[in-house]
This record gives C-alpha cells, structure tokens and sequence, in this order.
C-alpha cells in the first residue's frame, strides 16, 4: 500500500494527479456553484465510480465489504494528500 492509503495498482500516480487536479477545481473553487466547479465534480465522481467497477472490486476481493462511498472517500483523502504534498 502507497503512502496515500490506496492500493497500488488500483489507481496510479496518474489516476491521482487527475483526480486531485478535478479535486482541487470543486472543492476549493471560489465559486462552488460555478459551471467549472460542477463539471469538475462531475468529471471527478465519475472516474471514481469507473475506477471502482474496473479496479476496487476486482483487486479487492478480500475487501469484498468495500463500497464505493468507502472508496470514493479514501480517493478524496488521497487527493487532499496529494494537493498537500505537492503544493506550490
């Protein structure tokens, strides 16, 4: 397991930095209701749920409890550390 506490192999470093760069768009725009913002988020929950059906269960069958809120949020905390970690 990478420092960011996901799997290596389920999402990789340039899973991450997409979806930390979409991250950052929504959550700390200025506008939270802007059309940007909004698409951010979109594009971001979707390669979340992608990642999921095409990674988090099939890689994790030992985590056969894992859901996709549980994995959505564990890639949000792995975005927050990314930003963090590679913050300008």
């Amino acid at each position: 397991m990478s420092d960011d506490g996901i799997s290596e192999g389920i999402v990789t470093r340039s899973d991450l930095a997409k979806l930390a760069e979409l991250f950052d768009r929504f959550e700390f725009a200025l506008d939270p209701l802007s059309r940007e913002a909004h698409e951010a988020r979109s594009q971001f929950n979707n390669i979340v749920r992608d990642l999921f059906k095409q990674r988090g269960k099939p890689t994790l069958p030992e985590n056969s409890t894992v859901t996709l809120l549980l994995f959505e949020t564990r890639i949000r905390c792995a975005c927050r550390h990314y930003l963090k970690k590679n913050a300008v």
